[in-house]
């Protein structure tokens, strides 16, 4: 096999998250994919200054491509919240104006303000959204692209010890929070998840029909 044929099979994830990697490395293993994070290649963060999840996503997943040379794959994601107007959004993980803060010092910023904006609003429908995209190449003019939603409500009050960031307002039709939520029942229903279910057999079908990938 030549070195171009080797390195064909495998696609960065333009993420340096290690629950990302391991997540997306089980996902893309049954296709042959061998997923490699960006932080290999000692690349930071690309930009994302645009305002939908979309072209955030695309710009990572070029970003990543253009300074590898390899198929890129990228993932924005956010919490919409109809009563805010689709609020905090591609806002979501610094929806708080914080600076230097820890994770859990942000995520509990954000929870605070997402309960102060909504204040006693009676419609508290809200979706968790994720948008992948897969790039053959930095210039690919046809992105590979999937969206996934998980539909709930916003709490009143913080409930639950699991999960992150806004989990533990996020209230499933059960009556349930994400936070209460086992990691494997919440990373089988995720946003996330039904987006790379949906992108799985385009990868196989597009992809697998390309002699460039």
């Amino acid at each position: 096999m030549t070195g171009q044929a080797a390195s064909a099979r495998q696609i960065v994830l333009a993420s340096g998250n290690p629950g990302k990697l391991a997540e997306l490395s089980v996902l893309l293993s049954p296709l042959g994919w061998q997923v490699r994070a960006q932080s290999e290649f000692h690349l930071e963060e690309a930009d994302e200054p645009h305002p939908t999840f979309i072209e955030n996503a695309l710009a990572k997943a070029r970003h990543a491509s253009f300074h590898t040379g390899l198929p890129a794959l990228a993932d924005d994601s956010g919490l919409c919240v109809d009563a805010l107007g689709g609020l905090p959004g591609v806002r979501s993980a610094r929806f708080a104006p914080l600076s230097d803060a820890s994770r859990p010092q942000q995520d509990a910023a954000n929870n605070a303000l997402l309960l102060q904006q909504l204040g006693d609003a009676f419609s508290r429908a809200a979706r968790f959204v994720s948008v992948i995209v897969a790039l053959r190449h930095a210039a690919d003019p046809e992105p590979l692209i999937a969206q996934g939603e998980l539909i709930g409500q916003i709490g009143r009050a913080p409930l639950g010890q699991g999960g992150f960031g806004y989990d533990p307002l996020f209230v499933l039709s059960d009556g349930r929070t994400l936070a209460q939520c086992d990691a494997q029942e919440k990373n089988r229903i995720s946003h996330r998840a039904q987006a790379m279910r949906r992108l799985l057999p385009l990868l196989q079908d597009v992809w697998g029909r390309s002699a460039a990938v």
